[in-house]
């Protein structure tokens, strides 16, 4: 742009020489030398502010007119509950039951022994004498030696095949119709198949007629078929002294009555039962991940999944509840029927229901109690069973959808690894000199929060230009966050300004590169207000960022300078003008400035192989700045007028050098020492003269 204004004048200036008249080049010598001296406007104006910036979303013009540049960004942070925890599978519960001893109906049976059976084992002739008196009149009943009756059957048992007992106690009685007392009676009791005995024998103590005895025989342990036989010795009867009527057909009730019977193993029928040997209370625990403390939550759609295995032949139902988890305010109710060796899945309905994970007193978060019961049956029919066999459930929670959960949800703490921001302005920081300063920016974030958790925020951020830092400054701050479950959200922001941090001396440096670093710890002062942390299932952080710079400043000897190819050179010979003929060339600028900003140029020509410069021409008051007020606004306007003159000698050096500095300065009013402010209104009007005088060689 400059070699285009240049080479314009340049113009102006051959065409102001041109001659209209016909000369007789004949009557003139053979060199003549013309020198004109031109005046001519070059340009002028009055321009303001705001004829050059408009304002829009990033141009702000105040009601005042004063200016700041704001640039906002949406959606920079965007952060949702599952980018923090996974809660959904908390729930990892198995376990198995064993069956355990089980309970087996009672059983019982009488076998009857006449008098004519017993009498079979007496000698001939104490039979016969039984057989004698057997005539329907009273007489003395005989007394009789021990007898043995040998073994006597009882019938089958229909409730099972086979046992062997935990428990239970049978008990054998004998009733004696007949009509003479009976000493002593021994029993023993075999299993019917091997013979093999069932505790060992039994006294039953003398029976008066009429009367009954019975003994016990503790059956823990015990191994007992449903046939059993009971081997049978009567130890005697001393007779009577008294006439009584002896009939053969009268007899004696050996009986057998099992009862309180817990079994432990054996092909059994099972009454319908609960097993008493399970506690029926048992904990979930819930797992939401490292240091996270849940008291309660409120579930809006979900379910506990279940998987039931039965590894028994046993049929029955598995009844849970879940006392602390309510749904209309009553306890959440399932019940698992299920056929012996079976596996079932299937799922408990927890639609808006609360949890309450805090009434274990041992721990009052992340357990959840539960009562189960399980009943069991064979059905009717014959089942092989082990007090071994057992029932095992699974459960978990997938994905569900949450209203709320409450607790404490740990320190959990987020490091930004250190990073480093390159500016791109090492080229242009490379051709600045002085000072400058932005006196009052600030970086916003505005953000919406629904994460009831109290978290606090380090920001580290250090400018380097050179060998010069400057660090942020800024101390850790915490977030606004809800705190009950009447309010869910909380919209705050948090501004970076002047106030709390060096940002100005940051910004001001300016820096090369900036090295960024920080953290963000939730919960910084522990578990201090107890488990009152909220996360909601909509929960999130949305943050929008927006960058403010008023035009509040100073510019203290700030310069800057650019270098270009000589483009005053000639390239070749061929040019009917040369630099070296122009005698003069010389710029006047009058302006008017009410800008609190003023500039000064230095124009450079350099040998750059020699590192030399050649020539400077030097404007340094071209633009004086506007006088501020106390506030730093402009409240007038500085006129200043300069010369810039490009002789002789300057045109003489210009093919010595092949590079053009352009240096300019800058300084705000009084001199860069206080703050100035630019307003939209800010106006300057110049006028610029040119005045040339060309050297032609005719």
């Amino acid at each position: 742009m400059i070699k285009k204004s240049f080479i314009f004048l340049i113009l102006i200036l051959i065409m102001a020489g041109c001659i209209k008249e016909t000369y007789d080049m004949r009557k003139l010598s053979k060199r003549i030398i013309y020198s004109p001296t031109l005046v001519m406007a070059a340009a002028n104006g009055d321009v303001s502010l705001s004829d050059i910036v408009k304002p829009n979303d990033t141009i702000i013009f105040d009601n005042d007119k004063f200016i700041r540049i704001i640039f906002r960004k949406d959606s920079v942070i965007n952060f949702k509950l599952k980018d923090y925890y996974d809660f959904n599978n908390m729930v990892s519960f198995s376990k198995g039951y064993k069956v355990g001893d089980l309970k087996l109906d009672d059983f019982q049976t009488t076998i009857p022994i006449t008098l004519n059976t017993i009498s079979s084992s007496f000698s001939p002739a104490l039979r016969a004498l039984l057989l004698a008196l057997d005539d329907g009149s009273p007489h003395n009943f005989p007394a009789f030696p021990q007898t043995d009756i040998g073994e006597k059957t009882f019938s089958v048992f229909t409730n099972f095949q086979n046992a062997v007992f935990s428990g239970g106690l049978m008990e054998i009685s004998v009733k004696n119709n007949l009509p003479s007392p009976l000493d002593n009676i021994k029993i023993s009791l075999f299993n019917s198949g091997d013979h093999t005995p069932i505790g060992s024998q039994l006294t039953i103590p003398a029976i008066a007629p009429g009367a009954t005895q019975s003994g016990t025989l503790d059956l823990t342990g015990k191994t007992v078929t449903n046939s059993i036989v009971a081997a049978i010795v009567l130890t005697g009867s001393p007779g009577t002294p008294t006439p009584v009527l002896i009939d053969l057909n009268s007899s004696i009730q050996v009986g057998l009555y099992a009862y309180n019977l817990k079994i432990q193993s054996g092909r059994i029928i099972l009454p319908q039962q609960l097993i008493n040997s399970l506690d029926n209370v048992d904990t979930i625990s819930f797992d939401p991940g490292s240091n996270v403390e849940i008291e309660k939550l409120k579930v809006l759609t979900g379910n506990i999944g279940y998987n039931f295995v039965s590894a028994s032949s046993i049929s029955g139902s598995f009844s849970v509840t879940l006392p602390t988890s309510l749904r209309g305010g009553s306890p959440v109710t399932e019940t698992i029927q299920f056929n012996g060796n079976t596996n079932l899945t299937g799922s408990i309905l927890l639609n808006d229901t609360e949890v309450d994970l805090s009434t274990d007193a041992s721990q009052r978060f992340n357990r959840l109690p539960v009562n189960y019961s399980i009943s069991v049956s064979s059905g009717g029919a014959l089942i092989n069973f082990n007090k071994n066999d057992s029932v095992h459930i699974d459960l978990n929670m997938l994905n569900p959808d949450f209203d709320y959960v409450k607790g404490y949800f740990g320190q959990l703490s987020k490091q930004v690894d250190p990073d480093v921001l390159k500016t791109g302005l090492d080229d242009f920081l490379n051709h600045i000199t002085g000072q400058f300063h932005i006196s009052n920016p600030s970086i916003k974030l505005n953000y919406s929060n629904s994460f009831g958790i109290p978290i606090e925020v380090t920001l580290n951020a250090t400018g380097k230009r050179n060998t010069q830092t400057i660090n942020l400054g800024l101390l850790p701050f915490r977030i606004a966050y809800p705190r009950t479950l009447a309010v869910r959200n909380a919209d705050s922001s948090f501004a970076i300004n002047k106030t709390n941090s060096l940002l100005p001396d940051l910004i001001s440096l300016p820096p090369s590169e900036i090295t960024f670093s920080g953290s963000a710890k939730m919960n910084p002062e522990g578990a201090t207000g107890g488990r009152n942390n909220y996360v909601f299932g909509n929960s999130r952080f949305l943050g929008s960022l927006e960058v403010e710079v008023p035009l509040e400043l100073w510019i203290k000897n700030l310069q800057f300078s650019d270098t270009l190819d000589n483009f005053l050179k000639p390239k070749d010979n061929s040019s009917s003008f040369k630099p070296e003929d122009m005698e003069l060339l010389q710029i006047k600028i009058v302006a008017n400035n009410g800008f609190p900003l003023g500039a000064s140029l230095k124009m450079i020509l350099y040998d750059s192989v020699k590192r030399d410069t050649v020539r400077t021409v030097n404007a340094s008051s071209l633009i004086l700045p506007a006088p501020i007020d106390i506030n730093g606004k402009a409240n007038g306007k500085t006129e200043s007028s300069t010369t810039i003159n490009f002789d002789k000698t300057f045109f003489n050096a210009i093919h010595l050098a092949d590079k053009i500095i352009f240096l300019f300065t800058l300084n705000t009013s009084e001199n860069g020492t206080k703050d100035v402010k630019i307003y939209s209104d800010y106006s300057i009007s110049f006028k610029a003269t040119l005045v040339v005088k060309p050297s032609l060689k005719l």
